[in-house]
């Protein structure tokens, strides 16, 4: 059984485990970069640490471990400029005064990292198009845990959570190689609303992809 709840802060090994474990655009990306505390920093912490109340997590009710997340912002124009003011002063520390010591390549796949430092693709029209969709989401599951509806269950306690928040709609961000991702939320009756180019090149191994924005509106 699984049972879906509000962040708690025993949660957060957790949280940066599954997104560890699903950061490589749905893979593992515990392969790729060593140091899952900064991936976490890059990824996760910024929404149990300054948004818990925006955060829902999937537990294993036999295990007690968590299995999925959905973590988000309900206003994602003050979270990017609340991430740049809280978090990068983080992951520098991370980054020089660790990372680079003790997980080199973890460092190397930072330096790549176009998003952090300011260098990627610029979305034409962004605010515009992302006007109708205020609040944006990370979704991610373990892959030993799909296909049981969980996905689901945290999407429609989310968008609950939206409503008594007069939210009228979230966004999404993926690539076009997770195909898994895409095909769950074309299920859902998300719609595309922007297809270019990604900040993907954080992994210096990866060709460049495009990215997929999906949106939805809450009813």
């Amino acid at each position: 059984m699984v049972h879906i709840r509000n962040y708690q802060a025993r949660d957060r090994k957790g949280v940066i485990n599954v997104c560890w474990h699903t950061g490589y655009m749905g893979e593992s990306a515990a392969g790729r970069f060593d140091d899952s505390y900064l991936f976490g920093l890059l990824f996760c912490l910024y929404y149990i640490d300054y948004e818990p109340e925006n955060c829902f997590i999937a537990i294993d009710e036999k295990t007690g471990q968590v299995i999925g997340y959905i973590l988000s912002s309900i206003d994602s124009k003050k979270q990017e400029k609340q991430f740049r003011k809280k978090m990068i002063p983080k992951i520098a520390l991370r980054a020089f005064l660790y990372t680079l010591w003790r997980h080199p390549r973890s460092f190397r796949v930072l330096w790549h990292f176009k998003k952090i430092w300011g260098n990627e693709p610029k979305i034409p029209n962004i605010e515009t198009l992302l006007a109708p969709y205020p609040a944006h989401i990370h979704i991610d599951i373990l892959p030993e845990y799909h296909r049981q509806g969980i996905g689901t269950q945290l999407l429609e306690i989310f968008e609950k959570h939206l409503k008594d928040h007069n939210i009228k709609g979230f966004h999404l961000g993926t690539s076009e190689q997770n195909s898994k991702a895409i095909q769950f939320y074309q299920k859902l009756n998300f719609s595309v609303i922007y297809e270019g180019p990604s900040g993907y090149g954080m992994w210096p191994d990866t060709p460049e992809i495009k990215s997929l924005i999906f949106a939805k509106e809450v009813k």
